[in-house]
């Protein structure tokens, strides 16, 4: 059976994480090709703050030859989900609990952007079966000295109870140089949208929570040495957070190719948005050795 598109729209999963519910929602956006295919569903993970309206300008184009699917993880935008654990482990059940809920029982393709690719590597080594190819962005093998300070800085911007302000200190550490000085109208929206689409209370559970070093396991060279689908990472050339030497780590752990797009900075699948849809589908479509794909 072919399921209309549904955008969007809220999934009611088992909440085990929580000891005052046994269920909660998920929001979600799916969309359908024009015509039935094929090829795999591919899902979108965002960053800490992004909701599914950050993939705005992803979902539409994306969705005319595969169906598309992005959500909003625990703690982020809408979803209705319980805060006392929000470790990278437990969004791994989430996102099965969705797709089973979903009944998309077949391998998706992942595409993990900066916290969310941090979510798809826990995926892909602890869920093998659900994940075809794998597609991360704005991701580095460890955190750099420099990541490592913009993380900090976050966390005690936050400390202040001020959700606005974290949006506004962080915004120079995400957005490329080049995109801020041409698209400096869109600084007031980019703020607004962090501060009205998610809460302050999931955003510091997300950031106090998944911070490196508070489960080795889940560090990425734990979960790379358990990855065995093929993989693609991306990087801007100006990215701080994850920059593109760290990227290369990541990508030569997992065997994968690393493409690094200029005057980019960490929001790729932004900044750059049919550049980066173009790799992506390329790799997700393209016949690898030994008949994958």
């Amino acid at each position: 059976m072919w399921y209309a598109t549904v955008v969007p729209a809220f999934a009611t999963i088992a909440d085990v994480a929580g000891d005052d519910r046994t269920t909660g929602r998920i929001r979600y956006d799916l969309r359908r090709p024009p015509t039935p295919t094929d090829r795999p569903t591919v899902v979108l993970l965002g960053g800490m703050t992004q909701t599914i309206s950050s993939w705005g300008g992803q979902l539409r184009p994306l969705s005319q030859t595969r169906s598309v699917l992005a959500y909003e993880a625990r703690g982020q935008g809408s979803t209705e989900l319980s805060l006392q654990d929000v470790s990278f482990p437990q969004h791994a059940r989430d996102f099965v609990a969705l797709l089973d809920a979903l009944e998309l029982h077949a391998p998706v393709d992942l595409c993990g952007f900066s916290f969310g690719g941090r979510t798809a590597l826990s995926i892909a080594a602890a869920y093998p079966e659900r994940v075809r190819r794998l597609v991360l962005t704005g991701v580095g093998l460890t955190r750099s000295v420099v990541g490592k300070l913009i993380v900090d800085g976050w966390v005690a911007t936050l400390a202040t109870g001020s959700l606005e302000a974290l949006a506004r200190v962080s915004l120079p550490d995400i957005v490329g140089e080049t995109f801020l000085s041409e698209h400096a109208d869109m600084v007031e929206p980019m703020v607004r949208a962090v501060v009205q689409r998610n809460s302050y209370e999931g955003v510091r559970a997300l950031l106090t929570q998944t911070l490196d070093g508070d489960d080795p396991a889940q560090s990425p060279p734990q979960l790379v040495a358990r990855i065995r689908c093929p993989a693609l990472v991306v990087s801007g050339a100006q990215d701080r957070l994850a920059p593109r030497s760290q990227a290369a780590a990541l990508a030569s752990a997992l065997s994968a190719k690393h493409h690094v797009i200029e005057d980019v900075g960490h929001t790729v699948a932004i900044e750059a948005a049919t550049t980066w849809r173009e790799l992506v589908l390329d790799f997700l479509d393209r016949p690898l050795d030994g008949g994958e794909g």
